[in-house]
């Protein structure tokens, strides 16, 4: 499984940031599935999944953090990603996370075609 982000998506995200130095910070792909931090809607149903996907900017010293949960990570172009092993039947071989110009949104693409319209950034530093 591969993922990566483009140029796009990673203007976005540092520009969100504020910076391009997230060294002391951990980027989690996560999905809403009721045992996710810092999420305000507690309902972990799969039937709509537009909405779920996240990705999650967090301090290396978080306490909200499961980290039993995040047991994979994968290099991609902007650093290790954490993320959990049961995901990964969510994904594809090749996954993109894209900036849309247009809906001013995150999205997840693969060579399926788009996975999802709607990632959220969640950024706690």
């Amino acid at each position: 499984m591969k993922i990566t982000f483009t140029d796009s998506a990673v203007d976005y995200i540092y520009k969100k940031f504020e910076s391009k130095d997230t060294s002391a910070y951990d980027i989690i792909i996560d999905y809403l599935d009721g045992n996710s931090p810092y999420s305000d809607n507690v309902n972990g149903c799969h039937c709509q999944v537009y909405d779920k996907y996240r990705i999650l900017i967090v301090s290396k010293e978080d306490k909200n953090i499961k980290w039993d949960k995040y047991d994979k990570e994968l290099s991609t172009n902007i650093g290790t990603v954490h993320y959990p092993s049961y995901y990964e039947v969510m994904f594809d071989k090749d996954n993109k996370f894209d900036y849309s110009e247009t809906n001013f949104t995150l999205y997840l693409k693969s060579e399926a075609g788009i996975i999802t319209e709607q990632v959220q950034l969640i950024i706690k530093k």
